[in-house]
């Protein structure tokens, strides 16, 4: 009879942690197909044959996101469970909103129903008040990885684009096109993303050479129909150039100038952030600040396997500048 592996030793020779060996030896998912290659070859090393390797029942990965109306929400969602699906590891995706199942009940669902891993898109941690405790009781269970809407004190495996990088990279292209009145257009302040692109943005302002104006940080949704309203207050202070905290927000402010009887790009410059496809299909194409959505996934899925051996770590992307055809150099003075 061939005898039970002892899961330490297993665990020692394949150089992985206790709970990845458990993985491969119960055939749970959630694992890195040359991880469980080296696990069964360690258990092969070690003299055991024939052991069976229980098929996975919970081999789920939950994919979060906030609703899917925002298109880099389900961008972000497909590009990380097709990744898991080239690893052979099923995702299921849930949205999570106010009129649905809210976040805390598909966490609470994942934990319960022992879920190979669980990745949350700009969830609740994403406002500072929330924090990340009920999030580091998952992780001490789950493998779990945080995707955008982190500061950089977060303590558990998280991938971010870099929004204060990708705003002071807007507005000094911005300025270099002559533009001094240069507005910017947020969400909530409550929202760690929403304080690191004013960050950026100051910081783009200062580099350029042009001092900072209350009047041109304009506080609104993420909306359409917010980057429409936000956008008032910004041509009423005089500015030529607008950044927006999403690409949606910029399409919001390019109804909304128009509406008022300004062209864009001739009177106001307007610039997205995500940078998803249908910024290439507007009229006109968006200028956008994207975010390198397949990098971030593939590391997302590499932090799923680390994160399940205690292993913690911030992966900040720099992001790329997309020139469109809603960006064009400053008017000429009245």
């Amino acid at each position: 009879m061939t005898p039970r592996p002892k899961l330490n030793e297993v665990a020692d020779l394949a150089g992985v942690s206790l709970a990845t060996a458990s993985r491969v030896l119960n055939g749970k998912q959630g694992v890195a197909n040359s991880t469980r290659e080296r696990v069964l070859e360690a258990l092969s090393d070690l003299g055991y044959r024939d052991v069976p390797v229980r098929q996975q029942t919970n081999g789920v990965i939950g994919i979060i996101t906030p609703e899917l109306d925002n298109p880099i929400f389900p961008v972000m969602a497909q590009a990380i469970e097709a990744r898991l699906a080239r690893q052979g590891m099923l995702a299921m995706i849930c949205s999570a909103t106010s009129d649905t199942v809210n976040e805390q009940e598909y966490l609470d669902h994942f934990l319960s129903s022992e879920a190979a891993g669980v990745v949350v898109v700009n969830g609740r941690y994403s406002s500072p008040e929330i924090g990340y405790a009920e999030y580091m009781d998952l992780a001490a269970r789950i493998p779990t990885v945080l995707v955008n809407g982190v500061d950089r004190d977060c303590p558990l495996s998280a991938v971010a684009v870099d929004i204060a990088s990708g705003g002071s990279m807007a507005v000094r292209y911005l300025a270099s096109l002559g533009h001094r009145r240069i507005g910017c257009m947020v969400g909530p302040r409550r929202y760690n993303s929403t304080r690191q692109l004013i960050a950026g943005y100051e910081s783009g302002l200062e580099s350029a050479g042009l001092g900072s104006d209350r009047d041109l940080i304009s506080e609104t949704m993420f909306t359409i129909e917010g980057g429409r309203a936000g956008t008032a207050k910004l041509v009423e202070a005089g500015a030529t150039a607008i950044i927006t905290g999403g690409d949606l927000m910029a399409l919001g402010a390019v109804a909304g100038l128009r509406s008022w009887g300004h062209e864009v790009p001739r009177d106001v410059s307007v610039v997205g952030f995500d940078g998803t496809s249908l910024v290439s299909y507007t009229d006109p194409s968006l200028t956008s600040v994207r975010q390198p959505v397949d990098r971030m996934a593939q590391s997302v899925v590499s932090m799923l396997e680390t994160a399940g051996r205690g292993a913690h770590q911030l992966h900040l992307f720099e992001p790329e500048l997309i020139i469109g055809r809603s960006t064009a150099p400053a008017p000429a003075p009245a």
